[in-house]
């Protein structure tokens, strides 16, 4: 989910694959847990949007197309990650998503 503060006008992108994180604005007044069952605020944030496609499997997708990671497959049309690699996916998911999260404060405010 994309949202700012409506005081600081700062803008995150809360994701629900970090449960119970709290993603906080800079003046601190509002903080959204995005979760995939229920979401929790605190202030007024301002939604702007929502991601509806799984980034984190379509980073997987492509890191496995490109040969970044190594993957099991059992025959089961899955793809199986190890810890280390689950890990890098979802750095490189968080810094992707803090750059959506820099664009898109520059097209709104």
């Amino acid at each position: 989910m994309i949202w700012a503060c409506p005081k600081c006008k700062d803008v995150k992108i809360s994701n629900s694959h970090r449960t119970h994180t709290m993603d906080t604005c800079k003046c601190k007044e509002s903080s959204v847990d995005f979760e995939e069952d229920y979401t929790r605020c605190i202030g007024f944030p301002m939604i702007l949007g929502r991601i509806y496609y799984n980034f984190f499997d379509e980073l997987v997708l492509g890191m496995v197309e490109q040969g970044f990671i190594n993957y099991v497959n059992i025959g089961d049309g899955k793809i199986y990650l190890n810890f280390v690699d689950v890990y890098m996916v979802r750095e490189f998911e968080d810094k992707i998503l803090k750059e959506l999260a820099w664009e898109e404060k520059k097209n709104i405010f």
